[in-house]
């Protein structure tokens, strides 16, 4: 089942699954679309911790998208 996922910036991204939430956050990404699911991760980690200060766990998409979910840079609608 297909879920919205909507950033605290205003955009949105639709997904099935959280490795195809990561994969087509990926792909929407200026600078690190060229990166695999796993290296972007890590980068979406390091720039989000290097901002916010808080971790994002990166073993696993479905925790990076919990913790994404739990600091409130997105929400599912």
């Amino acid at each position: 089942m297909e879920k919205e996922y909507r950033f605290k910036d205003g955009g949105s991204i639709k997904a099935s699954s959280p490795q195809e939430f990561v994969t087509r956050l990926r792909e929407g990404s200026k600078f690190d679309s060229h990166l695999t699911d796993d290296e972007y991760m890590k980068a979406f980690a390091e720039r989000f911790k290097l901002q916010t200060g808080k971790v994002i766990p990166v073993d696993a998409p479905e925790h990076f998208i919990v913790a994404l979910f739990d600091y409130g840079y997105i929400i599912v609608v």
